[in-house]
């Protein structure tokens, strides 16, 4: 594989996917849950996240020993941006992957780029681009997260930027196999939008699988990305 040829088509492709509908469909869904959801925890996180509602909710969730790790030993706003922002991971990567490769290989476009380049680097490329399509508005997120848990949460400074590259770092990280996934799916379809649905079918039957056997055999396995 040609790197620089990779860095070249990973740049053309996020450059030109921004503004485009495949970009558009994942930035405003994310930019208007992250504002309402950054807005709601300026307003509320400080005292919901650090209240007794909000442990004996992530009680529920988690264990009672997880939700004090989370909301009381770290800034709660941040762990509040952590929690969300896990789960919302797998929507947000179909919304942005769904069209890494589909449309192209239906329009029959990839022919063009083949003459100056290997079917691994576009797949690479395409990747990459995805995933830092993905992974930028994140960390911008964080950052805002950063600043408001500053605002609202009493703790210090260093410790509140120490979190928050920890819970980056483990957001960025858990993302990778998302995209992956995406990029598997979209380049079995020839359209985003089949792409989309058979990711958002499959995921699902992956949860119901895991939920099955630690049903079954209580393995604790669960089967995702």
């Amino acid at each position: 594989m040609n790197w620089k040829r990779i860095g070249i088509l990973a740049w053309f492709d996020l450059y030109h996917s921004i503004l485009k509908l495949k970009g558009l469909v994942f930035l405003i869904p994310f930019c208007l849950f992250w504002y309402w959801t950054l807005k709601f925890l300026l307003e509320n996180g400080g005292k919901l996240s650090s209240g007794y509602k909000g442990i004996a909710f992530l009680s529920m969730l988690y264990k009672p020993e997880i939700a004090q790790v989370l909301l009381v030993l770290h800034p709660p706003t941040l762990s509040m941006f952590f929690i969300i922002t896990l789960a919302t991971v797998p929507f947000f990567a179909m919304l942005s992957g769904n069209d890494q490769l589909a449309s192209d290989t239906g329009g029959q476009t990839f022919r063009f780029l083949l003459t100056r380049c290997t079917r691994g680097e576009i797949f690479v490329s395409r990747f990459i681009s995805n995933y830092l399509m993905f992974a930028i508005p994140v960390i911008i997120a964080a950052l805002v997260a950063t600043a408001i848990s500053l605002h609202v949460d009493q703790r210090s400074v260093m410790e509140t930027i120490d979190y928050t590259l920890h819970i980056t770092i483990l957001i960025l990280v858990y993302m990778l196999p998302f995209v992956g996934f995406m990029s598997a799916i979209s380049a079995l379809m020839s359209s985003g939008l089949g792409a989309l649905l058979m990711s958002a079918t499959f995921y699902t039957l992956l949860l119901m699988a895991g939920g099955f056997i630690n049903y079954k055999f209580g393995a604790g396995i669960f089967l995702v990305p």
